[in-house]
């Protein structure tokens, strides 16, 4: 049986190696196949959370140059801190992020980084040339600047990543908010390689085009009055009533003059109506008011002491309203912050009025005009 067995086995092997064709002297290989796990890597996005920056609309402009500080970030980028701002964004406004995309399979892997809100892509990245980063490109130069020996070590100090030429990409993610962009949506950059795998980063939640709205409670009401008098008005209290937390800064002006639409030839003073200089303000928001106002800190007026200082009587003499910011008085500006409201706070605003001689009349026609300019 032993033997029949080794025979047995023997002709298997002979019959595995058939096909054989003698006659041409030729021969046939089987067809082989070898597989081979490949493994794509996929992208990672590293954030510079220390350089995200915000660039405030030709509007918003004013009040960032106001309060906020100007500079110049690591990779030649203009920015503004503006800490008293919440989380909110207008359109034309920028934010920019700056991050590193890494792909194991090699930078040539990266197909595309680009913005997205929540989940849309928006506008793509662009790459941050490699000449700029390295061997005293301008920003390296900037870290250098800062007291980092190089680009290098920056990265691994606030990427936490060892810079790879080979495998990384650095890109700037500028947003630019637009018109129609509404609600709180998710903003983060997205990284994709050839393979399709994805990456995404750090997210941001940013409140677009918030409404803007301010109301005055109550009607301004100084009842009569004789030629000669001083009277006070009732209290009235003026409201930021926009919404997600935006912050303004309040600004007032008068009417030039206040006329009696019932009679055009009334005469109070030397004219037929109750000049703007007649009227002042005082206001109260919280621990502070207006009574100290010096114009120390006008904001976006122009206007300079003693026009919207506090008189003796601790009131304000009002401006006249030419329908610009810069000629009108900041309610309270002997400190930098006093004359914001954020949403929900309000301001109580009490008027008096120094009635010229001669004057008689109903003198009812003409506004008070209350300004709130974004932060």
């Amino acid at each position: 049986m032993k033997n029949n067995y080794a025979i047995f086995v023997i002709a298997l092997m002979v019959l595995s190696m058939a096909p054989v064709v003698l006659a041409d002297g030729t021969d046939v290989g089987g067809g082989i196949i070898i597989g081979v796990n490949s493994t794509n890597n996929v992208p990672v996005v590293y954030t510079d959370a220390t350089q995200r920056s915000w660039y405030p609309n030709d509007q918003t402009f004013k009040t960032a140059n106001v309060y906020g500080t100007a500079g110049v970030n690591v990779y030649g980028d203009d920015f503004y801190d503006l800490g008293i701002r919440g989380d909110y964004v207008f359109a034309g406004e920028t934010v920019t992020n700056y991050v590193i995309v890494e792909d194991k399979d090699g930078a040539s892997d990266i197909d595309s980084v680009i913005l997205t809100k929540d989940n849309i892509g928006m506008g793509s990245c662009s790459e941050i040339a490699e000449a700029n980063l390295i061997a005293g490109g301008a920003v390296d130069l900037n870290v250098v600047a800062l007291g980092y020996a190089d680009w290098a070590a920056y990265a691994l100090a606030k990427f936490g990543v060892t810079w790879d030429t080979d495998t990384m990409n650095v890109y700037r993610c500028k947003m630019v908010v637009q018109n129609a962009w509404t609600g709180v949506p998710e903003i983060n950059v997205k990284a994709t390689d050839r393979a399709g795998a994805t990456a995404i980063g750090r997210t941001d939640r940013l409140t677009m085009n918030p409404a803007l709205k301010i109301d005055l409670n109550g009607q301004i009401n100084f009842g009569s009055a004789n030629a000669g008098d001083t009277v006070t008005s009732n209290t009235v209290y003026l409201e930021n009533v926009g919404t997600e937390g935006v912050v303004m800064d309040m600004y007032i002006a008068s009417d030039d003059y206040f006329t009696d639409p019932n009679n055009a030839a009334a005469i109070c003073g030397l004219a037929n109506g109750i000049p703007f200089d007649a009227f002042s303000y005082y206001a109260t928001k919280g621990s502070v008011d207006s009574g100290s106002n010096d114009n120390a800190f006008p904001g976006l007026s122009t206007q300079v002491a003693p026009i919207c200082a506090a008189n003796a009587d601790e009131y304000t003499t009002l401006t006249s309203h030419s329908e610009h910011v810069e000629d009108m008085c900041r309610i309270i500006n002997h400190r930098s912050t006093a004359s914001f409201l954020t949403q929900g706070q309000s301001m109580s605003m009490t008027f008096r009025l120094t009635v010229p001689t001669p004057c008689k009349g109903s003198f009812s026609d003409g506004e008070f005009h209350m300004v709130g300019r974004v932060v």
